[in-house]
């Protein structure tokens, strides 16, 4: 049962950055999991993810087009055309929890900024998540909801194809947190998932793997109470964000 809780409770952190790192095979949960309550909170209003809204300008077009408006063009006048603007980013990148949390994320990998945000975990099970079964998990090992956040490192751009999660309990065992979440991730990946121990990065990981394809692997990494998931499209790209983690 202690299993079975620290699976629910840690699912909920995976979930809320997949959405919006574009990544992971994660399936679908019913919509009182926690899972479910973090997809909520951390989604935009459209069904694409954060990342790629930020840098597909495109990719939420109105379902009937507007008509063209009946103006001379700027080539006729000789006036410059306005480039189109991109969409802001979603308001999930807005909130800053844990600014503690967020500082043990990078600002920048590889030259690339990286966009930081971070919850706690009282906004997710707000959002509808299983607050019994989490409340259950937390006070078996002598915590409450007020210990727990979780934070992400996000590229908009999507020129680095990946980006960083965390998760907090203050003070918890970091045992304890890497086996809920190595589980939770592989669990995500399916049944064919498998796992291994690893120097990449100069950190100590555990991968999680499922093929060599895009969002097939990840690399989980754990410090004091907190453990970091990274998604990356290879290992060369994982090395450079493990590097940046303290």
């Amino acid at each position: 049962m202690k299993h079975r809780l620290e699976r629910v409770a840690l699912g909920a952190v995976v979930m809320v950055v997949l959405v919006a790192c574009g990544g992971g095979a994660a399936s679908t949960a019913p919509s009182s999991s926690p899972a479910s309550a973090a997809s909520a909170a951390a989604s935009p209003a459209s069904s694409s993810s954060a990342a790629s809204a930020a840098a597909s300008p495109a990719s939420s077009s109105p379902a009937v087009a507007s008509p063209a408006p009946a103006t001379t063009s700027p080539a006729a006048t000789g006036g410059a055309a306005s480039p189109p603007s991109l969409p802001s980013l979603p308001a999930i990148f807005s909130s800053h929890a844990d600014p503690e949390l967020e500082a043990q994320l990078p600002a920048e990998v590889s030259g690339t900024p990286l966009q930081r945000y971070s919850l706690t975990l009282t906004e997710v099970l707000d959002a509808g998540g299983d607050r019994a079964a989490i409340d259950a998990f937390l006070q078996g090992i002598g915590k409450s909801e007020a210990d727990g956040s979780f934070a992400a490192a996000l590229d908009p751009s999507n020129t680095l194809t990946g980006g960083i999660l965390a998760f907090k309990v203050d003070g918890a065992d970091t045992a304890v947190l890497l086996a809920g979440i190595v589980a939770v991730e592989k669990s995500d990946l399916g049944a064919d998932a498998t796992t291994r121990q690893a120097t990449v990065g100069g950190k100590t990981v555990t991968i999680v793997s499922v093929g060599s394809g895009v969002n097939d692997t990840e690399w989980i990494y754990g410090r004091g109470d907190v453990v970091f998931v990274v998604h990356a499209d290879d290992e060369t790209r994982a090395a450079a964000f493990l590097q940046a983690l303290p």
